[in-house]
């Protein structure tokens, strides 16, 4: 590993800090090792901050949907949350999971030549199907009205030198092994601050026009559009060929008896990457 996280964001952690406020209004927030950067953000949002990233080398504590465990393991990956009080209504919050989703994907394509692809919800593949990125976005709201959002992103970069968990063998990818250049990281900074430069582009565009165009460019890299995929939602398991990705952002299963949505669910690829 030619550097760490720690080290890389604390001698350019100013550079990122001056590309966000040259676009934005806001804190920039780095931890060594930190509980959870969700959590954090979510208490800079009680304490009254309209925009922070909040990144980390660690987390102990990092969570995924559906109030999984998220590994964050030192030096391994780029974990930060986003607080940001966007001018959307309610029922559009979870499509910032399809603008973060849409971010990472072009940073990682511009920054590192490699295109991955988006599987329904919000994670992103490498080619060989492998998952290298989560991303959970919560909100709040106040008086009927979106009071603020949190999206955290963790982004796999460098496989650890300790065995995974089994739950992630098998399933869990990595940048780094796929990048030439002798095998040199990223530079991490540069990759964390396009991310959050496409993410805020993403939501403004939200803003003034609509969802149609994220929904457009997300349904041309999602990998689960044309798939046969297999559906769990409370409780029950569907299984039918994705058709495609609706007005809202949910999933459109078409089975032997009719057509269903999903807003909300996990999913598996049931046939295999070539």
């Amino acid at each position: 590993m030619t550097s760490d996280l720690n080290e890389n964001l604390n001698e350019k952690g100013t550079g990122v800090e001056a590309r966000l406020r040259a676009r934005l209004v806001g804190n920039v927030e780095f931890h060594e090792s930190i509980a959870s950067t969700q959590r954090r953000a979510h208490e800079l949002a009680r304490e009254s901050v309209n925009l922070a990233v909040v990144a980390a080398g660690e987390q102990t504590e990092g969570r995924g949907r559906a109030a999984r465990r998220w590994e964050s393991p030192k030096g391994c990956g780029l974990y930060f949350s986003v607080l940001f009080r966007p001018a959307l209504p309610p029922s559009s919050v979870y499509l910032t999971n399809v603008a973060a989703a849409l971010a990472v994907a072009g940073a990682v394509e511009s920054l590192l030549g490699i295109t991955l692809s988006l599987k329904w919800p919000n994670d992103l593949l490498l080619p060989s199907g492998l998952k290298v990125c989560g991303i959970l976005s919560e909100s709040a709201t106040r008086g009927g009205v979106l009071d603020y959002c949190v999206t955290g992103i963790g982004l796999n970069l460098c496989e650890p030198s300790e065995p995974l968990p089994p739950e992630m063998a098998g399933r869990a990818g990595w940048l780094c092994p796929r990048v030439g250049f002798d095998g040199a990281e990223p530079d991490r900074v540069e990759l964390l601050a396009r991310v959050v430069e496409s993410f805020f582009g993403w939501v403004a565009l939200m803003e003034r026009e609509g969802s149609d165009s994220l929904l457009e460019k997300y349904r041309e890299k999602c990998a689960s559009i044309g798939r046969v995929v297999a559906v769990e939602a409370d409780g029950e398991t569907f299984t039918g060929l994705c058709v495609g990705v609706g007005s809202e952002g949910e999933l459109l299963l078409e089975t032997a008896a009719e057509t269903r949505r999903f807003h909300a669910a996990d999913i598996t690829h049931a046939l295999a990457f070539s």
